[in-house]
């Protein structure tokens, strides 16, 4: 039941007791009231904090003031002294993510019986429970989940996470009832979790055979009437961002939480997993209400990433003769910045792996002649897209020298991951001279590992249709200044494929833009057979691109990491030049009118250094990214 429905019930339950209450008084001469106790509870919330456990950027190797842990529990600890009651969870994708998640699972791993950091500060934070977020399962071995799992003083949630082969033999507890007091009555609150589905096919080296994750909706519709017969209210910890695609469909199987708040037995919904903010990247959406912060009438709270904002849910409930309910609610996020103190017991906790991790980030491994940024990589061909394919190549070269699949010529795909998603610093810079291990991991965000398609032309072609969404469809004839990119679309979804020559047109629409594809001068067709390069995340279906989605990987060496591979490849150089090839770019047209990008704000520092001659600045925008002009008609032949 919703809670407005519940309002209603409650309503019309008081009148009925009134009546039958003012009859008894009537009959027996002893008035009976019945009268509501009413409270309120602060539901705190944290997701996809990634082991940003200070406010740095290991991969910069800089301090920051918009992001960490240790900022996240100041932000806590002053709600808890203006809230009367709290409840502190997390929304998952914790133990993994900065490169303090790699020291310790992989530079100097834990040891049998020890626990990560974040755990440790999870643990004097107090936290009441945890959902599984998909990157406590798909990177690293489950042992080191299981650590987590062991050192935690709160339980991890998940109610599709099972046993291989089962249907309700749960991994960790599916839910936990917890109990407070609100307006001097006990209340029980029910707390469910749920992972993507597609967590499966990212890790599957470690979970296939162990584990299975069913669909979010499909067991939320079985465990949600069980959860609410033990409970008050049902809190719904959903590792899952908010997507309005068809409820069968791919991002919204991964993204399910506009479907979880039509379920009439969810009071409050905490969502993540996309690292967006709700309701501010969702109030076009159909049943979203901004201004109150709800979906379908459910309050939501979705708090960004890498402890850059603590989510807050306020509900007012209400305990009546028919129980409780929430007849009010607020929702606000308070984003960390320079005013929010790093607090110093945090700062106890993560002191020796924070100062580790950054020795390990200053570790020199050779030298690049080219600087490698994001600047440009999603308009042309770049440095930074260049450096992971050269290196992909480079070990597949050599892997299948010999074998089954000595004969098929090799492709390479990958993504510029930071490209303007977070904001206008949110992009990749290595500059040239000396690269170190965290120089690496601006280029390679991710840790994920190696996997090989074997894919026809046509298939290819496929790859780089959905990578091609990238682009907005531009209408030559009009003489309005249009945006060329696509500013919902994700710069790590923005594949470019290196081993074949390729043009994009960005006039037509969806699904019709890649023309001129040919290898070797011939084109593209079914008949040719290729070796794809990429990573465990794409060929798990990952981004929804159809030849992943429909075919496994037929190569996939055990525990091999393309940032390592980047790593090794520049060790085994020495010093690399990843000069952009040019082997795609915009198929060119003349516009009547501008088409533009929006950008770093210094970007033209290095069109000018290395002579672009088609990318024009013309002003820095609200959100401080730079705005630039592409001259369409001189894209290269």
């Amino acid at each position: 039941m919703t809670h407005k429905k519940r309002v209603v019930v409650s309503f019309l339950s008081l009148m009925l007791m009134f009546i039958l209450s003012t009859g008894a008084a009537f009959a027996t001469g002893v008035p009976e009231e019945v009268e509501p106790t009413s409270g309120n509870l602060t539901i705190m919330a944290t997701s996809d904090t990634h082991q940003y456990l200070m406010p740095y950027d290991y991969m910069e190797d800089t301090a920051e003031d918009d992001i960490g842990f240790s900022k996240i529990y100041s932000l806590i600890e002053d709600e808890r002294e203006k809230q009367e009651n709290t409840l502190l969870l997390s929304n998952g994708d914790f133990i993994q993510g900065s490169l303090i998640g790699v020291y310790e699972y992989q530079v100097d791993p834990l040891e049998e019986g020890e626990t990560q950091s974040i755990v440790e500060a999870y643990n004097h934070a107090g936290y009441e429970a945890a959902a599984v977020g998909n990157h406590e399962l798909q990177d690293y071995a489950t042992s080191f989940f299981d650590k987590a799992v062991a050192g935690a003083d709160f339980p991890f949630l998940s109610a599709n996470l099972v046993q291989a082969g089962t249907d309700s033999d749960h991994y960790v507890a599916p839910y936990t009832i917890i109990e407070k007091t609100v307006g001097g009555e006990k209340i029980d609150i029910g707390v469910v979790g749920f992972v993507p589905p597609q967590t499966m096919r990212w890790g599957k080296d470690h979970l296939e055979g162990n584990l299975d994750i069913h669909d979010i909706i499909q067991q939320a519709r079985t465990i949600l009437p069980e959860v609410e017969k033990q409970s008050d209210i049902v809190v719904v910890l959903g590792h899952t961002g908010i997507s309005n695609d068809s409820i069968d469909s791919y991002d919204a199987r991964e993204n399910a939480g506009y479907y979880l708040a039509l379920l009439d037995s969810v009071d409050a919904l905490i969502t993540g997993h996309q690292h967006n903010v709700f309701p501010d990247d969702y109030e076009d959406m159909m049943g979203v209400d901004a201004e109150n912060a709800t979906i379908f009438g459910v309050p939501t709270v979705m708090p960004g990433s890498w402890g850059g904002a603590l989510g807050l849910i306020d509900l007012e409930l209400t305990k009546d003769a028919e129980g409780w309910s929430v007849t009010d609610h607020d929702v606000r996020l308070r984003e960390v910045d320079e005013s929010v103190e790093s607090h110093p017991e945090i700062e106890n906790i993560a002191q020796d792996v924070h100062e580790s991790t950054v020795e390990y980030v200053r570790t020199p491994i050779g030298d690049t002649e080219r600087e490698i940024n994001s600047y440009l990589s999603r308009v042309m061909d770049s440095s930074v897209t260049q450096i992971v394919n050269n290196a992909q190549l480079w070990w597949a070269e050599e892997e299948f020298s010999s074998g089954e699949y000595s004969d098929l010529p090799i492709l390479s795909a990958a993504a510029p991951f930071k490209a303007g998603r977070e904001d206008a610093e949110y992009f990749t810079h290595v500059s040239k001279g000396g690269a170190t291990i965290g120089d690496i991991t601006d280029i390679y965000i991710y840790d994920n590992q190696l996997r090989v398609m074997q894919l026809d032309g046509e298939q290819v072609i496929e790859w780089l249709e959905r990578s091609a969404e990238n682009f907005n469809t531009i209408d030559p004839d009009s003489d309005a200044q249009q945006e060329l990119l696509d500013g919902d679309f994700s710069a790590y979804n923005y594949d470019v494929i290196e081993g074949i020559e390729y043009k994009i047109d960005v006039t037509q629409e969806e699904g019709d833009r890649i023309v001129e594809a040919t290898y070797n001068g011939e084109e593209l067709s079914e008949d040719m057979e290729f070796l794809v390069v990429t990573n465990d995340y794409r060929a798990g279906g990952g981004g929804n691109f159809p030849p992943c989605v429909e075919e496994d990987p037929v190569y996939a060496p055990s525990g091999e990491v393309n940032r390592e591979i980047i790593m090794q490849y520049i060790e085994e150089k020495g010093s690399v030049d990843p000069e952009p090839t040019h082997n795609w770019h915009i198929k060119a047209f003349d516009p009547a009118g501008t088409v533009t990008f929006r950008s770093h704000p210094e970007a033209m520092d290095y069109v000018d250094e290395y002579d672009i001659e088609n990318v024009e600045f013309l002003e820095t925008d609200e959100n401080d990214m730079g705005v630039y002009r592409l001259d369409v008609s001189n894209l290269g032949s």
